[in-house]
């Protein structure tokens, strides 16, 4: 019998909605252009208005498909009245939670201020809560529908130097696990990918080891792939090692220890 390569064929034709889109170089783009190229049309969201208006007239020009944006700040308080305008006339079949804001500055925890600690829970906690429920909901009632929620491998394990980063992620992964299991059988697939470290951020990652760094289009493509037939994703094959030899082989402990001086010097600490 032939297999489907992904739950999201079934889409095509359809609409995904896929937040933090803006920037050429991010995954949020790189989910984008890989929906586009299997012939969905795209609602783009980020709070970058003019980034985002370049990013969708590319995918239009390039892949024939309809892109609307809507410009918004997804940690102010839903209803986002720029996503409810963009949506109004059509169904989102598709929705990939990517958006995540993160502050240049890395301090330890008690240093970083406790507006920019609320203001990532808004964005990233919240948020992601607030585009499920909207859009699952929607799904649920249709009985079809398929759910990315992004994460990191840092909400499995902590990452000091960039605990409020990891304290969101495990916060998206253990929404994302339950989602998976309350929407079994409603035609609604639930994805949780677990990334790692990806070429997304310029000269950000210059003082990390190369090997571990993955290219967007390589993640997204498993992702999309896995969409359907996993709960969860793990996608890289440094990535999978990584967090087998931290979740796995050694004492949390340990492994914090071990994240921490990983971190330490990736970030330039003393």
């Amino acid at each position: 019998m032939h297999r489907r390569a992904s739950a999201i064929d079934d889409f095509t034709g359809g609409w995904a909605l896929v937040s933090g889109a803006a920037r050429a170089e991010g995954l949020g783009f790189a989910f984008a252009g890989q929906l586009a190229a299997a012939g969905l049309n795209l609602v783009l969201t980020d709070v970058l208005d003019d980034e985002l208006s370049a990013r969708a007239g590319e995918l239009a020009a390039r892949f024939g498909v309809e892109v609307r944006t809507a410009a918004c700040d997804l940690g102010e308080a839903a209803p986002y009245p720029a996503i409810e305008q963009a949506v109004a006339d059509i169904d989102v079949d598709v929705l990939v939670c990517n958006h995540m804001y993160t502050p240049a500055e890395t301090p330890p925890i008690l240093d970083m201020p406790l507006e920019t600690h609320s203001r990532m829970i808004d964005i990233n906690a919240r948020g992601y809560t607030n585009l499920i429920h909207r859009f699952g909901t929607d799904m649920r009632t249709r009985g079809r529908g398929a759910i990315v929620v992004v994460a990191s491998g840092a909400g499995l394990t902590s990452a000091p130097y960039t605990a409020a980063y990891s304290a969101n992620k495990a916060f998206q992964i253990a929404l994302g696990e339950a989602l998976w299991y309350e929407m079994r059988g409603t035609g609604v697939d639930v994805l949780v990918m677990v990334g790692g470290l990806m070429n997304t951020q310029g000269d950000a990652l210059d003082r990390y080891p190369r090997y571990p760094i993955a290219e967007p289009e390589d993640v997204v493509r498993e992702v999309i792939s896995a969409v359907g037939r996993k709960h969860l994703v793990v996608p890289g094959v440094a990535n999978r090692m990584f967090l087998l030899a931290q979740t796995r082989l050694m004492s949390r402990r340990r492994t914090v220890s071990v994240i921490g001086g990983f971190m330490a010097r990736g970030l330039g600490k003393s």
